[in-house]
């Protein structure tokens, strides 16, 4: 029977993949770092956030890496193993260990870098809580109106993505030769 090696659930022969965290099935468990240090598991705090939307997509980051959580809601906090902290705090600034990922995962696509043609300075816009401006810090108008209901969209289809408990990935553009 296999087995997740992230959740520790057993699945019937002929499962490759975990239904909850998306890893790869092993065919054995290695013995659990409890047993052997239990200090390793203590959670330990990686970091307070200011709501619910921004820990489900840290979780889900620190989910794809195999990395389990504890969340305390009343502080917003999420917690993982001690032992497992630098490699968390790694995957939180986008250095994730490992091998690069092919695919990213739909919902961490909410912010887009508009660039202003008169100063060249960039506007980043977080679509899960911000409104798409009209202007530049500079005073310059974008010309948005063609795309405008486009990043509507998008920004309705990015909060929709952020509030489900499945996560939808695509298949980044492979680099030419």
């Amino acid at each position: 029977m296999p087995f997740c090696p992230n959740c520790r659930i057993e699945y019937v022969a002929g499962t490759n993949w975990c239904a909850d965290c998306g890893r790869e099935l092993v065919a054995q468990l290695q013995p659990h770092a409890a047993a052997s240090n239990p200090e390793a598991t203590r959670p330990a705090e990686l970091c307070e956030v200011n709501d619910l939307v921004e820990m489900d997509l840290i979780e889900a980051q620190l989910r794809a890496a195999g990395i389990p959580t504890v969340r305390r809601p009343r502080n917003v906090a999420l917690f993982v193993p001690a032992a497992r902290l630098t490699e968390a705090q790694q995957v939180m600034a986008g250095h994730a260990a490992g091998p690069p990922s092919d695919t990213v995962g739909l919902s961490e696509l909410h912010r887009i870098r508009l660039a202003c043609s008169q100063c060249d300075k960039p506007t980043v816009v977080d679509l899960l809580t911000e409104r798409v401006p009209m202007t530049c810090a500079c005073g310059h108008m974008f010309d948005l109106t063609q795309v405008m209901p486009i990043l509507d969209r998008y920004a309705d289809v990015m909060r929709l993505m952020a509030n489900t408990d499945y996560e939808i990935e695509i298949e980044l553009p492979k680099a030419e030769e």
